[in-house]
């Protein structure tokens, strides 16, 4: 049984909770895109079992997070027909979700039903244009079509496409332009943390192969993962900008930052 008394009120954590949480619940895609990790190999088709997606949104629930949450990782949510059902769950928890969409399911019947939840972030990320005026006539269609911008979510356009970056290695499409592997720091690991269809929880949204994996909701608690060992040294590595230890990491020049010590 859930407790009365909030995670943070019984210790002091070694460092903020994630603000953001992707829970994939499936892994299909119906896009292969060039620029994505997906397209380098073929990927099992899976579901997350609803009970272990509901047994994280428990976890979340009983610390009263107030992060946002997804369902996406390399996968496009409405290929999976109960991501209205978890919507609808987060609601019933009083939790708060962010969505990231390609758009090619998107109707005004589903855009009306999405604004019933507790949606606060609706990203729409648009991939298929050659010219910035191609671009923007595709963003003025969405608009027109659908009127994401008339919700009370923040509502945000990805400029996606071949202008993405190189995927910490997995995708060749574009010449690094730095000297690898770089020393320099990194804070996404310290904001956001991944789940796979699988329930491996990864080191970031690079992970695709979960090469660092931090842990496996399927036998532990989300908060325990993320303050366990492994994702406290990960942070305390990358605070010091030591990227060469980690195989993903080496070959990612995404996130620079200053270290926070001489290394």
């Amino acid at each position: 049984m859930p407790s009365n008394k909030s995670f943070f009120e019984m210790i002091t954590p070694p460092y903020p909770l994630f603000e953001k949480i992707s829970i994939e619940c499936n892994s299909f895609c119906n896009r292969n895109c060039s620029f994505c990790t997906r397209s380098t190999e073929s990927r099992e088709k899976a579901r997350m079992p609803e009970a272990l997606v509901h047994k994280v949104l428990y976890e979340l629930a009983e610390i009263k997070y107030q992060g946002l949450i997804s369902f996406h990782f390399y996968n496009e949510v409405f290929t999976d027909k109960r991501i209205f059902s978890f919507f609808e769950k987060c609601k019933e928890l009083g939790l708060n979700n962010y969505l990231f969409t390609n758009g090619d399911y998107l109707t005004r019947e589903t855009v009306e039903k999405l604004s019933t939840y507790n949606i606060k972030e609706f990203t729409l990320s648009i991939y298929d244009w050659k010219t910035d005026e191609e671009f923007q006539e595709k963003c003025d269609a969405f608009e027109e079509e659908l009127k994401l911008k008339d919700y009370p979510w923040n509502f945000y356009i990805v400029k996606g496409g071949e202008n993405f970056g190189n995927r910490a290695g997995y995708v060749q499409h574009k010449m690094e332009e730095l000297s690898l592997p770089i020393t320099a720091g990194c804070s996404k690991i310290e904001k956001k943390v991944e789940v796979r269809y699988d329930g491996s929880v990864v080191m970031c949204c690079l992970d695709y192969h979960a090469i660092h994996k931090i842990g496996d909701i399927r036998h532990e608690n989300i908060i325990d993962i993320w303050y366990g060992s492994i994702r406290q040294k990960q942070i305390a590595d990358l605070r010091k900008g030591l990227r060469k230890c980690y195989k993903l990491c080496s070959k990612c020049s995404d996130y620079i930052q200053e270290v926070a010590v001489d290394v």
